[in-house]
């Protein structure tokens, strides 16, 4: 089965109306990823009532402590001296019979905005109730992004912020959060506070000073050994990985190495199409730094080589065709062939 996407265009949809004012009769917000869920009910719980309206008529529950047929009953109330009541209830994957809402959707009030929180887990598809719940109301399912595709992520993220962070900044970031997106969320407002009001450009310094990580260790620093083809860093680093398979998994590295070598070939391939120099199509790209060195150090055909290598040892580290090879000893063995 296909691994579910998010849904961003909803989502952003979703954000919006709420920001005007417009708001859904009933809302799910589920799925392994509680950073979007969690960011959506704090927008809609602070816009949907004024400050002074909210002590009679914004009610917070609790699953494991939820009576969903009181609930029910709250949200057909009218609200009290304002326009709408907001009943939230969060952790709903804990309450014993969620499905019991499905009592209300055909009763439901168009001044009660009741907003449902299920994390770690989604409702299921097949059901009467949540083919109900797509017509009446609004459902946001948010999965866990893959930790490779978190750079990129990053990067997203603090544009939306009205930041720059740069792409070795950015697979730092990854590194030490790895796909926890709260967790970035807390750095980043960390560094906000940190770094003067006219600075806009976070940099790997910025996250070493703020933010307490250091890239000795880390698989930026490897990514940078490569790029200048700094082999006896590039096989020290793997080593230290090998030594510290917790915290180094392969899969997660890979993953990193995926990623810089991917924007390698994109770089590579638009200094070709438009007839522009590496340097100038990677200031155009906002792609600095290894990446300059790395495109000297590597064809736009050895790039796709080593491309094709990180999906063969990424295939043997994760179905067992690797026989008794450690993790470390496969990194080394795929850093041997990146290098030849």
């Amino acid at each position: 089965m296909a691994k579910q996407e998010f849904d961003y265009a909803l989502y952003r949809k979703t954000l919006k109306d709420v920001e005007n004012g417009i708001f859904s009769p009933i809302y799910i917000l589920m799925g392994e990823e509680p950073f979007y869920t969690e960011e959506l009910c704090s927008l809609i719980m602070e816009k949907a009532l004024e400050p002074h309206e909210r002590d009679f008529n914004q009610h917070i529950f609790y699953g494991a402590d939820a009576d969903i047929e009181s609930i029910i009953s709250l949200c057909c109330e009218f609200p009290m001296m304002a326009q709408r009541r907001v009943v939230v209830i969060k952790e709903g994957q804990l309450a014993k019979r969620i499905d019991d809402l499905e009592k209300y959707l055909p009763i439901i009030s168009p001044t009660t905005v009741l907003v449902v929180c299920i994390n770690g887990k989604s409702l299921d598809k097949r059901s009467k109730f949540y083919k109900e719940i797509c017509k009446k109301g609004v459902v946001i399912e948010s999965p866990k992004i893959r930790e490779d595709r978190m750079p990129q992520w990053i990067c997203d993220y603090f544009a939306s912020r009205g930041l720059r962070i740069d792409n070795e900044g950015a697979a730092l970031m990854a590194e030490y959060a790895g796909n926890d997106l709260r967790k970035i969320k807390r750095e980043t407002d960390k560094l906000t506070k940190t770094i003067s009001p006219t600075e806009k450009t976070i940099t790997v310094a910025h996250i070493e000073k703020n933010v307490g990580i250091s890239r000795e260790y880390s698989i930026t620093e490897l990514t940078n050994a490569l790029a200048v083809r700094d082999a006896g860093k590039a096989f020290k680093l793997a080593y230290y990985f090998g030594e510290s398979p917790k915290t180094y998994p392969l899969p997660k590295t890979l993953g990193f190495l995926f990623f810089f070598f991917s924007k390698l070939e994109q770089l590579h391939a638009t200094s070709s199409a438009n007839k522009s120099s590496i340097e100038s199509t990677a200031k155009m790209m906002r792609l600095f730094g290894p990446y300059i060195a790395a495109a000297r150090s590597y064809s736009l055909s050895k790039t796709m080589k080593i491309i094709a290598y990180l999906r063969e040892y990424d295939i043997k580290s994760k179905n067992g065709t690797s026989g008794s090879a450690t993790e470390g000893e496969l990194l080394t063995e795929l850093i041997g062939k990146i290098l030849a």
